[in-house]
């Protein structure tokens, strides 16, 4: 059924007359919040295919199979926004990749699936895919098994708004990560071809939304809304996001699970527990590259990196740098394996793209 419909989301023809008379008293104009650059040149690479058809539905992992990295940016829910509207303008994005930012923006499944309707309405991307990749990052960390079992109903109300994948922040336990992802983000039928894992999966037969989302039937939905890598036809990806001391010391077992699909050292977060506030001066602003680039950040990065190699995992970095004197330039990031860019504009992500001889329309 055409998501367009408005009986998905009303019951009756006096509650539509009555949204659409208060919808005209309603300004529809999003207002920013957060930092993302939506609009872009449309700048494509020398080796881009012009007649490229899309195989997947998930962008990000069509990118990753064909060896290249994504260029995700960051999207928080907030007073004053218009979420549809928001995902119609966002859906031609030059990102790859939106995360809608849910750690410390607000959780509200009602917004996320309007947001995702909008990015339907307002597409195709410019290489076909019905929307960018989508993925949140929760307010759902990985504290310990028994906090992960009591709110893995979280993930998944979240895939059911329609998402292509979940990052978790703050992945301290490996048996917390192993909950989310196993039990939160699979179903408990078993795949032919794929091992059975220790936890059996706990979504429902309630995804009609997130079929529509994406294109499918529910029963074509159910085939293919598993985990990536581990199931090689699945288009859900996970993160996790080693941030914290107690994350490093479980860092190995973590990435190792099978279904991570990412993972990141949030240099951010990490500096919290490193450093602390001594390198927080109170009228200094913000400089995560100066963070990233203190040596104990340097080798905890590294840790990961070297993991997420190991492990076929793809590795996640800050922000790149379009400025080759830079350490975090773009291409030598590439050459050094980051498969995911969380991009703050898109001159880098050309030069990127260029670099990599990207043949993926952007």
């Amino acid at each position: 059924m055409d998501i367009k419909k408005r009986d998905l989301l009303f019951s009756g023809a006096g509650v539509i007359a009555a949204a659409a008379a208060r919808a005209q008293t309603v300004s529809r104009k999003p207002i920013e919040v957060g930092g993302n650059e939506e609009l872009h040149r449309h700048t494509q690479p020398s080796t881009v295919d012009p007649s490229y058809k899309p195989r997947r539905i998930n962008k990000a992992i069509e990118l990753w199979e064909d060896g290249q990295p994504i260029y995700y940016g960051d999207w928080r829910l907030g007073p004053g926004v218009d979420p549809y509207a928001h995902g119609v303008r966002m859906a031609r994005t030059y990102l790859d990749a939106i995360n809608v930012e849910m750690e410390h923006g607000a959780l509200n499944f009602s917004a996320l699936r309007e947001f995702m309707r909008g990015l339907v309405d307002g597409g195709p991307t410019a290489s076909g895919h019905r929307t960018p990749s989508v993925f949140v990052e929760t307010c759902i960390i990985g504290l310990d098994e028994a906090y992960a079992r009591a709110n893995s109903w979280v993930i998944g109300q979240l895939l059911d708004c329609g998402v292509h994948g979940i990052h978790v922040c703050h992945a301290r336990d490996t048996k917390a990560i192993q909950v989310l992802s196993q039990m939160g983000c699979r179903y408990p039928f078993d795949r032919p071809g794929i091992a059975k894992l220790p936890m059996r999966g706990l979504r429902g037969s309630s995804a009609s939304y997130a079929a529509q989302i994406w294109g499918v039937d529910t029963f074509k939905y159910n085939h293919l809304a598993d985990l990536w890598p581990l199931n090689p036809r699945g288009e859900v990806i996970f993160g996790v996001k080693i941030e914290d001391t107690y994350a490093d010391e479980q860092a190995a077992a973590t990435i190792a699970l099978p279904g991570i699909s990412m993972a990141e050292w949030g240099p951010g977060d990490h500096s919290y527990w490193v450093d602390g506030l001594e390198i927080m001066g109170e009228d200094a602003p913000r400089d995560i590259t100066s963070l990233a680039s203190r040596p104990e950040m340097v080798r905890l990065g590294e840790t990961v990196r070297a993991l997420c190699k190991k492990y076929n995992v793809r590795f996640l970095h800050i922000s790149p740098s379009n400025d080759p004197a830079n350490p975090f330039f773009v291409n030598k990031q590439i050459d050094e394996g980051v498969m995911a860019f969380e991009s703050n504009d898109e001159p880098s992500s050309i030069t990127g793209r260029e670099h990599n001889k990207r043949r993926m329309p952007v």
